[in-house]
């Protein structure tokens, strides 16, 4: 996050999760769902490529 200059509380409030939620999920004791994820990504603008 420190690359894309993104606070955590910023990056939650943009996909729908508290800031504790998220803190937990930084934190390795938390999962998100794919929707989640593919929100955190599209907020960082980073594309996920996925080949067989």
């Amino acid at each position: 996050m420190k690359l894309h200059n993104v606070k955590s509380k910023d990056l939650a409030e943009q996909i729908g999760l508290s800031e504790s939620s998220m803190s937990l999920f930084l934190n390795g004791k938390m999962n998100l769902g794919q929707g989640k994820i593919e929100k955190i990504f599209e907020f960082l603008r980073i594309k996920l490529i996925i080949e067989k």
